[in-house]
């Protein structure tokens, strides 16, 4: 390392050739962040008056995101706790409001319940907006800190993230893909008036 030893804090980049240097700077995560990057820019920048371009350029994004996410490999954590997350409440709810504009009427899904969630064999009214925002906010809050630069944290930050795909986020992609996917096969444009 070319920094001085007194300063190693000012300094956050490992060695090359340590476990974790090798994970966060690996051509597959860097690909991930890329794509998660580009999807989440894509949402900041929605407007009101998107229509079919929205469906086709969310099934496209969302498709990039999770393959992308799959080729990531494995890592542990560095740190004992998590950083706290970068999306506020306010910012998921602007974007959950203006992806259900978008949307309008095609916004609502029904799907199975979920253990613990009524009596499992009830259909669940859900939203697309939903989905999206939430798969949003782990992504941002994970490309917030992978910005950073500081190893350690893109390390545990990328654990994380695995750890959030399993239990909630990749499913919630998933589902809005699949929505996504019926709206686009049926040739629906949410900017048409029926």
């Amino acid at each position: 390392m070319s920094c001085f030893p007194a300063f190693d804090y000012l300094c956050p980049m490992q060695e090359e050739g340590t476990p974790v240097h090798n994970y966060v700077y690996s051509s597959a995560l860097v690909d991930f962040v890329k794509a998660a990057n580009d999807f989440c820019a894509f949402l900041e920048q929605l407007s009101d008056s998107e229509g079919r371009s929205f469906i086709v350029d969310s099934v496209t994004y969302l498709s990039t995101v999770y393959a992308s996410f799959l080729k990531t490999g494995e890592t542990e954590p560095v740190f004992e706790s998590p950083e706290e997350p970068t999306v506020t409440e306010q910012e998921w709810s602007a974007l959950f409001q203006r992806i259900a504009m978008i949307l309008g009427p095609h916004n609502d899904v029904l799907r199975m319940a979920e253990e613990g969630e009524f009596d499992r064999s009830e259909l669940v009214n859900h939203t697309i907006s939903e989905d999206l925002a939430d798969v949003y906010q782990e992504l941002r809050d994970f490309t917030s800190i992978y910005s950073r630069g500081m190893e350690e944290l893109m390390n545990d930050a990328a654990w994380e993230l695995k750890e959030r795909f399993t239990e909630h986020w990749g499913a919630k992609l998933l589902r809005a893909l699949q929505a996504l996917h019926l709206l686009y096969v049926s040739g629906i444009d949410p900017s048409e008036k029926e």
